[in-house]
């Protein structure tokens, strides 16, 4: 944060509600200090913290240290500094009167430096059952007088159509719906408006995004690390569709679906959006497929086994921690093409990925092994973020053979690189830019297409299919998948495996040839930038 101008009129103050939980340590003041140290955040920022709990400032910057990715070669005086515009304030979120002290602290710091403007923003790190009182309170007392006001509300959003109503009830209520930003910290700005750029200003992709060349989409959002101790109590009540699927993978579908926006305003996207949710059919169990890793009996690793052993999972449940579903959509544009979403926990690869499948070309005049060759548009988000064309072109040779192949679509790595992820999104606040963020009706919608069959799901516990720890999931899911109109290709994880790199090269050589298998694996952004940081 650049030094306080003396002319500079506006004040900031930034309050996170519930900070001594993890998401606050863990994702927020992170976020909050890479905006802090990229000179980012708007000069006269206080940030506030608000919980139950008693917190000072100096045990708490030591609670959040191991997530702040600090560089010892020029953080450390930077770092104090940021810690000097922390205050921690404590308590209950249903007594007033402690919103009032919360208020008090505002006033006082903006009132410094003849700043006449405040601004005020309300992130809630908190429970769902948090927020009633807490927006509640937080609007009546801690409102700012002479600026706007904002909250920002992290998922869950509820558990299903009944629990959200009392929600957007809350929410709206108490903000109008400009003030309201509907986090989704998964979404990859960059490779999301790469697609727009793509589809909306290139006559190759706005004219074959339709189902007369689209033969399916799928958005997968895979993770090879077990549920974990510290959010146990929330995966399972909620489980993985409630975690990914009716927040961040829906959204992901409707900006794929969308129609061009009249104009470039987050209020023309997002009623695009909206009208896309509105157009997506109400699944059955019938496209519903449910999974739960167990042991594969080949693991030492004592926290690599079966969820229902875990210490902290109960012996009995039948929480999913795989899903697959499939969305279809009633419109002209994309009616008969299946949208595949696809989640879980424990498997073989961590990615978060669509690939945009296109019908098959007749290849027999090229290759006889090649019939049902298709090409795919591919958007990656995790752990690069990239955009590429899955294609085949001609082997090395004078054969005329195919070989798979890929064109990059990123953008030029040697430009200034914008902000992604958590400070990406909190900076979009403090402008008060809503594109990425969805609108209260928008979530309602989603629980519209998925709360049948999360009603079904727990009035009659069906027992998930099993898969092994470290697998690709069920397998009934994959044949499910293909039933549905997607072709899986065995090389589709040669592009980032790195534990199994001997065997992924191997299969590479036999599928694609030499001189693709030999391609080097990327490196993930975040560990790259470690690496040329220490030396």
């Amino acid at each position: 944060m650049l030094p306080i101008d003396p002319n500079n009129e506006v004040a900031y103050s930034f309050v996170v509600f519930g900070a001594s939980g993890a998401l606050a340590k863990q994702k927020v003041f992170p976020a909050l200090w890479a905006l802090y140290r990229e000179n980012r955040l708007p000069q006269g920022t206080r940030i506030f913290t608000f919980c139950r709990t008693h917190l000072q400032t100096k045990t708490y910057r030591l609670q959040v240290l191991p997530y702040m990715e600090l560089e010892k070669s020029r953080d450390p005086p930077k770092y104090n500094r940021f810690w000097a515009s922390v205050q921690c304030v404590q308590g209950e979120y249903d007594k007033p009167e402690h919103y009032v002290a919360l208020a008090e602290a505002m006033a006082h710091q903006e009132a410094k430096h003849n700043q006449v403007q405040a601004n005020r923003i309300f992130y809630l790190a908190l429970p769902p059952a948090a927020f009633d009182q807490v927006t509640l309170n937080a609007s009546r007392k801690c409102a700012s007088p002479t600026g706007w006001s904002r909250v920002v509300v992290e998922k869950p959003f509820a558990r299903d159509d009944v629990s959200y109503r009392v929600l957007q009830t809350s929410l709206c209520n108490c903000f109008r719906e400009s003030q309201i930003y509907l986090m989704d910290h998964l979404l990859s700005r960059q490779v999301m408006q790469n697609f727009f750029a793509l589809r909306f200003s290139n006559h190759l992709w706005s004219e074959t995004l339709n189902n007369r060349h689209v033969a399916a989409v799928m958005i997968s959002v895979k993770c090879e690390l077990p549920v974990g101790a510290y959010r146990s109590d929330y995966f399972n009540s909620f489980g993985i569709i409630r975690d990914l699927m009716t927040n961040h993978m829906v959204q992901v579908l409707a900006m794929l679906a969308m129609d061009q926006p009249y104009t470039n305003s987050a209020e023309d996207l997002r009623a695009e959006r909206l009208n896309v949710l509105r157009q997506v059919l109400t699944p059955s169990m019938a496209d519903v497929v449910l999974g739960q890793y167990r042991n594969n009996k080949r693991e030492t690793d004592p926290a690599k086994c079966g969820y229902t052993e875990h210490s902290f999972i109960p012996k009995d449940s039948f929480t999913p921690t795989f899903a697959m579903v499939v969305l279809r959509l009633n419109n002209r544009r994309w009616n008969g093409v299946p949208f595949i979403l696809r989640a879980g926990k424990a498997l073989n690869d961590t990615k978060s990925e669509v690939r945009i499948q296109y019908k098959p070309a007749d290849c027999d005049s090229f290759h006889s092994d090649s019939a049902d060759a298709r090409n795919e548009l591919v958007l990656r988000s995790h752990p690069t973020e990239e955009v590429f064309m899955r294609m085949r072109l001609k082997r090395h040779g004078e054969d005329l053979c195919l070989r798979e192949s890929e064109v990059s679509l990123r953008v030029d790595d040697r430009g200034p690189k914008g902000l992604s992820g958590y400070p990406g999104f909190l900076l979009n606040v403090f402008h008060g830019d809503q594109t990425l963020f969805m609108r209260t009706d928008e979530q309602c919608e989603i629980w519209r297409i998925f709360s049948p069959i999360l009603s079904s799901i727990e009035l009659d516990r069906p027992r998930p299919l099993t898969y092994d720890f470290g697998s690709r999931g069920p397998q009934q899911a994959y044949r499910h998948a293909e039933r549905v109109g997607f072709v899986f290709f065995a090389s589709d994880e040669w592009h980032q495996s790195t534990e199994t790199l001997e065997y992924t090269l191997k299969r590479s050589r036999q599928l694609i040839g030499p001189h693709t298998a030999l391609k080097p694996v990327r490196e993930v952004r975040s560990k790259r930038f470690t690496e040329l940081s220490k030396s």
